[in-house]
C-alpha cells in the first residue's frame, strides 16, 4: 500500500529508533524486577532514569495524547519545584511508581507475543465467534474474560478481528444463497459480537492479578485488602455477565422475531469444540499459574509482580515450542524474539508511556494539593462514606469521557483519601469503588483503553462501541454496581 511521504518519514524514524527504545524499555523492566528482587534500590533509580531517557527519545511513537500527557507531568513537575521544599522526594516516588507501571504494561503484553503466533489461540477465537447467537454471546463473554486474563488487550487485537472476520465470511454465504437482509445481520451479529467481547474483557480488572488495578490500587490507596478486594471484585463480575447476557437475550429476541416476520431468520453454523488447542492453550495459562505461585511461596512475593518476573519466561518457552518442530527451530526462536524486542515491545510503548506519564501526574497533582483544605472547601466530613464511595465510581468514568486518563484520575483519589483518614472510609470498599468507576469507564468510555484498541483494529467508532452500543448496559452496570457498594458499605 502506498504511503505518503510523511507516513514514510515517520515509519523510518520509527525504525531507526525501535533499538534504542527497545533498550530503555528493557533497562526499565531490569530496574524494577532488580529492586523487587533483590532489593538494589539503584535499580529502581536506573529504571527512572531509563524512562526519562524513553520519554525524550521515543517521541517517534508518541501521539497527541502522549504529549498532551507529558506536557502535563513537566508541567506538574514545575509547579512541584516551584512550592515544594521536598520536591526531590516527591518526583522521586513518582518515577518510581511510574517505572512500575512501565515495567507492568512491558512485561505482561509479552504474553500477547506468544499468542499472536499461536495456532491454538486462533482456533479457540475461532471456536468462540462460529456459535449460535446464545451461546455465542455467553462464549465470546467469558472466553474474551479469560483470554484477556493471559492476554490482556491483545485479546481484543486477537478476537476484534476474527469477529469481523466471520459475519462478513457468513455474509459473503448468504450473498452467495441469494439470502435478503445479509447487510442488516452482518450489522446486527457485528454488534452483539463485539459487545459480548468489549463486555467480557472489560471486567477483568475487577478481580485478575494480571490487570493493573490489582497491582495499582492497593499502592495508591493506604490500607486496602488486595485479596478481600479482588474478591469483591470476582462476585460482582458474576452479576455483570449475568445482566449483559440478560440485556443481549431481550435485545436478540425482538431482533430475532422481526428477522422471522420477514423471513430472513438466518441458520448458525457452528464449529466443534477445539479440545486440543483448549488443552494446549491451558496448559499455558497452569504454567503461568504455576511458576508465579512458585515465585510467591519462595520469595514472598506478591501476586502481580510474580507474574512480571514469570510473563517473559513463559513467553520465550511458548514461543520456543511454537518453532521446534521446524527444521532450524533454534534459530527461528531466536528470529523470533529479536522482532519482539526491537519491534514488539516499542510498538507498545505509548500504552506504556500513557500509563506511567498518568500514574506519574496523578502522584504529583495529589502532592501538590492540601487534602484538608480540598476536604473542608467540598464538604467532605459531611458527607457519608456510602455517597462518596459511589461519587468516587462515577466520577472516574465521568472524567474518562472527557478524556481525563482513568489512571490520573484513580492515582488523585487514592492518594488524597488516603490523606484523610478521619473521614472514616473502609479503604478497602473504596479501593473497590475505584476499581469498578476504572471498569465502566472501560466499557463506556469512548477513551478508554478498550475503546481505543477494538476501534483501531476493527475501525469502528469509538462512539459506536461505547455510547451506542454499551450506553445502557453501562447505566445497568453502575446500577449494580451502587447495590453492592450499599451492601458492602453497610458491613
Amino acid at each position: 500500500m502506498h504511503k505518503e511521504p510523511g507516513e514514510a518519514l515517520e515509519s523510518q524514524r520509527q525504525t531507526e529508533n525501535s533499538e534504542v527504545v527497545a533498550i530503555c524499555l528493557l533497562v526499565v523492566c531490569g530496574g524494577v524486577l532488580s529492586k523487587l528482587y533483590l532489593n538494589l534500590h539503584f535499580g529502581g533509580s536506573v529504571a527512572s532514569m531509563a524512562l526519562i531517557a524513553f520519554a525524550i527519545l521515543g517521541r517517534e511513537y508518541f501521539r497527541l495524547r502522549e504529549f498532551f500527557l507529558l506536557s502535563l507531568a513537566v508541567v506538574l513537575t514545575v509547579a512541584a519545584i516551584a512550592t515544594r521544599s521536598d520536591v526531590v522526594p516527591m518526583v522521586g516516588k513518582a518515577l518510581d511508581r511510574a517505572s512500575f507501571l512501565a515495567a507492568f504494561m512491558i512485561l505482561l503484553a509479552l504474553l500477547r507475543d506468544g499468542a499472536v503466533t499461536s495456532p491454538s489461540v486462533l482456533a479457540v477465537g475461532r471456536y468462540l465467534t462460529r456459535q449460535p447467537p446464545g451461546r455465542r454471546y455467553l462464549a465470546l463473554q467469558t472466553g474474551g474474560h479469560l483470554l484477556g486474563v493471559i492476554l490482556n488487550f491483545g485479546c481484543l487485537s486477537l478476537l476484534g478481528p476474527l469477529i469481523q472476520r466471520g459475519v462478513r465470511a457468513e455474509q459473503d454465504d448468504a450473498a452467495m444463497t441469494q439470502q435478503t437482509g445479509s447487510s442488516e445481520i452482518t450489522a446486527i451479529r457485528e454488534r452483539r459480537q463485539m459487545s459480548a467481547l468489549t463486555r467480557g474483557f472489560s471486567w477483568i480488572i475487577a478481580w485478575s492479578p494480571t490487570a493493573i488495578t490489582q497491582a495499582f490500587v492497593p499502592l495508591v490507596l493506604t490500607g486496602v485488602q488486595a485479596g478481600r478486594m479482588a474478591a469483591m471484585g470476582a462476585g460482582i463480575t458474576l452479576i455483570f455477565f449475568l445482566a449483559g447476557w440478560l440485556e443481549d437475550r431481550v435485545r436478540g429476541a425482538r431482533i430475532r422475531a422481526r428477522l422471522a416476520a420477514l423471513g430472513q431468520l438466518p441458520t448458525p453454523n457452528p464449529l466443534a469444540f477445539p479440545k486440543a488447542d483448549f488443552f494446549r492453550f491451558a496448559m499455558v495459562c497452569l504454567a503461568l499459574g504455576l511458576m508465579s505461585s512458585a515465585i510467591i511461596l519462595s520469595t514472598g512475593s506478591a501476586t502481580v509482580p510474580a507474574l512480571m518476573l514469570t510473563a517473559p519466561v513463559v513467553t520465550a518457552v511458548w514461543v520456543w515450542l511454537q518453532h521446534r518442530k521446524q527444521k532450524d527451530g533454534w534459530r527461528a526462536t531466536i528470529l523470533r524474539g529479536r522482532e519482539i524486542v526491537t519491534q514488539s515491545i516499542p510498538n507498545s510503548s505509548p500504552e506504556a508511556l500513557t500509563l506511567s506519564v498518568a500514574g506519574y501526574s496523578g502522584i504529583m497533582a495529589a502532592g501538590l494539593t492540601d487534602a484538608q483544605a480540598l476536604a473542608a472547601w467540598i464538604g467532605l466530613d459531611g458527607i457519608p462514606p456510602l455517597a462518596i464511595y459511589l461519587a468516587v465510581a462515577a466520577i472516574v468514568p465521568l472524567a474518562s469521557n472527557l478524556a481525563i486518563p482513568s489512571m490520573l484520575v484513580v492515582t488523585f483519589l487514592g492518594s488524597l483519601f488516603s490523606a484523610l483518614p478521619q473521614l472514616g472510609l473502609d479503604p478497602t470498599v473504596l479501593g473497590f469503588a475505584l476499581v469498578m468507576g476504572w471498569g465502566l469507564n472501560l466499557i463506556g468510555s469512548p477513551f478508554s483503553a478498550t475503546s481505543l484498541v477494538l476501534a483501531r483494529v476493527t475501525g469502528i467508532a469509538g462512539t459506536t462501541l461505547s455510547w451506542h452500543w454499551n450506553g445502557v448496559y453501562s447505566l445497568i452496570s453502575y446500577g449494580i454496581v451502587a447495590v453492592f457498594l450499599t451492601f458492602f458499605a453497610a458491613l
